[in-house]
This record gives C-alpha cells, structure tokens and sequence, in this order.
C-alpha cells in the first residue's frame, strides 16, 4: 500500500483535503501524506500527475468542476487499476438531476466565496475591538450595538455574531453610569437590549462570584429586580430598540433572535 495520496484539483484542493484528512481519522492512519496538485486545468498537466501517481502507486482523489477532466481521471485510472475517488463530481450530476440545469463548470468559484471568510475575519476584529465598551470609536460602521446588564451572554453573543459576519459592538448597561451619546446618533433599529429572568441572573452571578471573596452585592437579588426594570424602562422610552431574552437559550439561539428582531425572518445566520 502506498503511503501517499494523490489530490488533484482544478481550485485549491482544501475542499478534498478537508475531506480525506477527516476519513483518515477513522483509520488511525496518521503518516498517510497528501499530495496536493491545485489548479490543474491543462490536459497535458493533468496526465503527467496521473502518470506520476501510477508510478507511486498512490490512491487518487480529485475536485474538479470540468467533466472532462473528471472523465480523464477515471478513465485512466479504470486502465491502469489505481483506486480513486471523484469527491465532487456525484454531487454535481445528482443536483443537475435535481435541478434540471447544467453546470457552469466553472473553476474557481469556491474562492469568490472566500471572501465573505474575510468579512468574517474583519468582523471579529471589530467585535474584538469593541468589547464591553471598550471604545464607540466607529459605532457607525457596526451591523449590531447588543446593550445589556452583566452576565447576559453580550460578549459570546456578539463573538458568534461576528463570526457570522456581523460587526458588533456590545456595551454593558449599569443604571449607574449614563449611555453615551453615539448610542443615540446611529440608526436605533440597529440596537438590541440583552434580558434575562432576574431569578436566573442571579444565579449565573453568583456562579461567577464564587472564585472571589467579596462582600458585592452584584448577586443581590432586589438590586438584580432594579437593573432589570431600569433595561425595560429603557426600552419604553426608545420604542425603536430591540429586547431579546436570553434566559435558558444557547448562544445560538440569541443570536439568531436578535438577527431576526433586526433584520427580519429573510435573513439567515
């Protein structure tokens, strides 16, 4: 048996590495090495790595888009008895049954797609940036503005969101302290209000505080009642926010609360 196997690819090949990588695992067979051969378009280049693969007696798997080419792969690999899986082409002849459609057929599409990773990317640089009111320094570029009392779930929230592609800027609310003024300058659709059952709050404090000797009353239930009232009362003076319970929902669940509060049912995370 070969310890080598053949990726060939007329993109970047990440798609079939991904892939195999995850097979591998379920053979306990780490030394197994992938040879990757990305954008492979040419004929005449494509038959030289199915000769060298022969030569290496090494099992071939391939994501190409062109039939053609997937049809050179199989017929030479047919011929000379090498093992090999077309990762992409089932896929793509099961949907245009489906569909009813041809196609493109196009390399490199994949890669169009990649840009929304950096959108991502700049995202979560942003979110980061403006954690827990760290600065409102380009409030005007945020997608979101996530407001709420602490131990609402602001920052993990605002994290998923960004790896979603929002930017996000989260501010912790204490009745205490007055809301800055940019809050009040942006589009106020845009600003959602964490809450959770004062009951509930309480306990996710007192977890917290558990790890330090203190005489707070960050727990305390009556003030927990009071910051809660303070987030509703809020809320009624600015009729354009939106409020989102958090009690007892997953991070993904909030999440996908706020993007429809916002920005309605059509958008999906």
């Amino acid at each position: 048996m070969s310890d080598k196997v053949y990726i060939i690819s007329d993109g970047t090949g990440q798609s079939a590495v991904n892939i195999m990588k995850a097979a591998l695992l379920q053979f306990n067979e780490p030394n197994i090495k992938l040879s990757v051969y990305s954008m492979v378009h040419d004929e005449t280049q494509l038959r030289s790595i199915l000769e060298h693969a022969k030569i290496d007696n090494s099992m071939i798997a391939c994501t190409m888009v062109s039939r053609i080419n997937r049809d050179i792969v199989k017929q030479f690999c047919d011929e000379n008895n090498i093992t090999h899986v077309d990762i992409l082409g089932p896929p793509l002849d099961t949907l245009a049954v489906h569909l009813n459609k041809t196609p493109l057929e196009t390399p490199g599409v994949l890669r169009k797609v990649d840009e929304k990773y950096f959108k991502r990317i700049e995202a979560m640089e942003f979110s980061l940036t403006h954690d827990d009111g760290k600065t409102l320094k380009g409030i005007a570029e945020a997608d979101l503005v996530i407001l709420g009392l602490s131990r609402t779930s602001k920052t993990p929230t605002s994290f998923y969101l960004a790896q979603q592609g929002f930017k996000v800027i989260n501010v912790p609310l204490v009745p205490e302290v007055p809301i800055s003024e940019e809050i009040f300058k942006i589009d106020q659709n845009r600003i959602v209000i964490l809450m959770m059952d004062p009951e509930v709050l309480q306990k996710v404090r007192s977890a917290r505080l558990r790890h330090y000797r203190t005489t707070s009353n960050y727990n305390n239930i009556n003030k927990i009642f009071e910051e809660v009232e303070f987030c509703y009362e809020l809320v009624r003076k600015n009729r354009k926010w939106n409020m989102v319970n958090t009690t007892n929902k997953s991070i993904e669940e909030t999440a996908r609360e706020i993007i429809h509060s916002v920005y309605g049912r059509d958008m999906e995370l």
